[in-house]
């Protein structure tokens, strides 16, 4: 199993692969941000400029992690782990699993979280602009980035790249699952310290998946239901039926 998790091309450039797990994330998804605002003029909330200019947004997001991944992608190939950072030829059964398993792992968790939490809104940091993530401002660029890209880059990071450096240089299996979640969590940086924690035993499930079924496509199929499964119910609660 270990061969399939940690391919040696991943441990022998630790420093490059620490880079993408650590730097790259914050780089690429601040730099999105900074290009949007380049273009963004100022606007009234609630008006149709403030529309355009967060679906503008998601459209310089999509292509700014199309990029990252690209780049990703060729150099995890280049170092011999592949273009996913491990194998990605998976047992249909397993996909399945990963399928049904998927929207618990993130669902369960918030829930849990959330039951402990005070009432209102606990999920973001006061002072993060929650309209963002408003279902009126979805394109279909934020769909494809929430449901496609933000799956396969993010499991590609953690799953692939931090996970199989860590354990192509002998660090444990538990110790690579705890490390590379805590990874993960991080780069959510809009969420508050509970939601953190959400993400961080997400994380720890889709790592699980990602050893015992030993390929990259388990968990980017737990991650995208996952991610689809919230925004079905992200919109449903925007929109309740009459």
């Amino acid at each position: 199993m270990r061969s399939h998790i940690s391919p040696d091309g991943l441990g022998r450039e630790p420093l490059i692969a620490l880079f993408w797990v650590v730097i790259a994330p914050v780089l690429f998804l601040r730099s999105s941000g900074f290009i949007a605002g380049f273009f963004i003029g100022p606007f009234e909330p609630g008006s149709e400029a403030e529309i355009a200019a967060y679906q503008f947004l998601w459209r310089i997001n999509c292509i700014v992690m199309f990029v990252w991944f690209a780049v990703l992608s060729y150099w995890s190939d280049w170092a011999g782990a592949g273009p996913f950072a491990g194998r990605i030829k998976v047992d249909a059964r397993w996909l399945v699993v990963g399928i049904m398993l998927g929207p618990a792992l993130l669902l369960l968790p918030s829930f849990i979280v959330g039951s402990l939490m005070p009432e209102g809104e606990w999920r973001y940091r006061d002072s993060f602009n929650t309209d963002i993530f408003a279902p009126q401002n979805w394109t279909l660029a934020y769909i494809f980035m929430a449901v496609v890209l933000a799956p396969v880059i993010e499991e590609v990071t953690f799953r692939g790249v931090a996970m199989g450096a860590l354990m192509s240089r002998n660090v444990g299996p538990i110790a690579a699952v705890i490390l590379s979640s805590i990874a993960f969590a991080l780069i959510h940086m809009q969420y508050s310290l509970a939601a953190m924690t959400v993400v961080f035993i997400s994380g720890v499930g889709f790592a699980i998946l990602r050893l015992l079924s030993g390929t990259i496509s388990v968990p980017i199929a737990a991650h995208a239901v996952a991610n689809a499964d919230v925004m079905v119910l992200q919109w449903f609660a925007s929109n309740p039926p009459a």
